[in-house]
C-alpha cells in the first residue's frame, strides 16, 4: 500500500528542495498536477529544471512557478501561450532547452525504461542538432538524444488504487504515463482511490511500482483553454477564410485514410469530412478518432485536440500516451 495523503503540501514533505529537477505531466491545461505545483510554489523551493511540455499560461499551472520566479530552467517544447514565460526568456532571467514534442515524451520514457540515449530523425539538419552525436543508419543521419530522469515527478490521474495504480481520463493521459516513469520519486494526484483489486487490471495505465505517494485532491479547476462548440467557432484566429480553407482541405481526403492533425488551422478539418468516407483523425496528446466539436453541455477539459480545443471522440476511438503518439 502506497502512502496516502489528502493535502498537497503533506505529500510533498522532504521531497523538495534548490535546483532540483522536476518533470510535470499535463498537455496545455490538461492533466497538469495543479495541487501539487501549488505545493511546490508554496514550499519556496528555488532553481529549479522543470521538464514539461510546455509551461501553462500566465496565471495558472507551472505559470505560478514563473511568477514566483523558481524556475531557472524549462525543458519544454511548447511556450507559446505564456507571455510570461517569453518575456523572462528574452531577459535571459529563464533557460530554455526547446526539444520537439515527440522528442521529449520519448526522452521521459527512455529515462524511465533505463536507456541513456537513443537515436532520431527529429531536429537533425536544424540548430537543434547542434553539438549532439549523429550516426548512419541505412543511408540516413540521425541525432543522439540523451534521455531524461528527475529528482520528481508530479502527474495527475483519474482514479487510482492503494497499491499506486494509475488510470487516466480521455486525453489526460498525454505527458504524464512518460513523466511518472521518469522520476526517481513520483507523487500522483487523483480524484479517486479504490481498494486494491477494485481496478480492472487490463485498464491500468502506470503500474504501482512507479509510483511513490499519493494525494487524493477535490475542488479542481480545470480551466478549458480553448472552448471550442459546435456551430460556434470562438477559437483564436478563426475568420470565414479560414473556415473555407478548412473545407476546403477536407476535400482532399480519401476513404479508409489516418491523418494527423496538428496545432492551428488543422484541427479545423474535423469538423467537415464528408460525411460519405471514413477518415481516422490523430491528435498528437493522445488520441485516435477525434471526432467534431462538442455540443453546448457536452464539452469536457480532459478531452482536448493538438490545439487545447474541446472536442469529442468517435466509436471506436483510443486514447494512449504522448510517447505512443508519437
Amino acid at each position: 500500500m502506497k502512502p496516502i495523503y489528502t493535502d498537497a503540501a503533506e505529500a510533498l514533505a522532504g521531497l523538495t528542495r534548490d535546483e532540483m529537477t522536476i518533470a510535470a505531466g499535463g498537455f496545455g491545461l490538461c492533466g497538469i498536477p495543479e495541487h501539487l505545483i501549488k505545493a511546490v510554489r508554496d514550499s519556496g523551493a528555488t532553481g529549479l529544471t522543470v521538464v514539461s511540455n510546455n509551461a501553462g499560461v500566465d496565471d495558472f499551472g507551472l505559470g505560478w512557478l514563473l511568477q514566483t520566479r523558481q524556475i531557472k530552467k524549462m525543458i519544454s517544447s511548447y511556450v507559446g501561450e505564456n507571455k510570461l514565460f517569453e518575456q523572462q526568456f528574452l531577459s535571459g532571467e529563464l533557460e530554455l532547452e526547446l526539444t520537439p514534442q515527440g522528442t521529449l515524451a520519448e526522452k521521459l520514457r527512455a529515462g524511465g525504461a533505463g536507456i541513456p540515449a537513443f537515436f532520431t530523425r527529429t531536429g537533425y539538419g536544424t540548430s537543434l542538432a547542434e553539438g549532439k552525436s549523429l550516426q548512419e543508419f541505412d543511408g540516413r543521419e540521425y541525432v543522439m538524444e540523451k534521455s531524461i530522469t528527475t529528482d520528481l515527478a508530479l502527474v495527475k490521474a483519474w482514479k487510482a488504487d492503494k497499491a499506486g495504480n494509475l488510470i487516466f481520463h480521455y486525453t489526460a493521459n498525454n505527458f504524464n504515463a512518460a513523466c511518472a516513469k521518469a522520476g526517481r520519486i513520483t507523487v500522483a494526484e487523483v480524484e479517486e482511490i479504490v481498494e486494491i483489486g477494485e481496478l480492472d487490471p487490463h485498464q491500468v495505465h502506470v503500474p504501482g511500482n512507479y509510483v511513490d505517494r499519493l494525494v487524493l485532491c477535490s475542488d479542481y479547476e480545470k480551466p478549458i483553454e480553448q472552448l471550442t462548440l459546435a456551430g460556434k467557432f470562438t477559437l483564436k484566429g478563426f475568420s470565414p477564410a479560414r473556415e473555407w480553407q478548412a473545407i476546403r482541405i477536407s476535400k482532399e481526403f480519401k476513404n479508409g485514410m489516418y491523418a494527423n492533425l496538428g496545432i492551428g488551422m488543422p484541427t479545423l478539418v474535423a469538423n467537415y469530412i464528408p460525411d460519405d468516407i471514413t477518415v481516422t483523425l490523430h491528435a498528437e496528446n493522445g488520441l485516435l478518432g477525434v471526432g467534431p466539436f462538442p455540443q453546448e453541455g457536452g464539452q469536457h477539459p480532459d478531452l482536448i485536440n493538438a490545439g487545447k480545443q474541446t472536442i469529442t471522440s468517435l466509436p471506436g476511438s483510443s486514447f494512449f500516451s504522448s510517447a505512443d503518439s508519437f
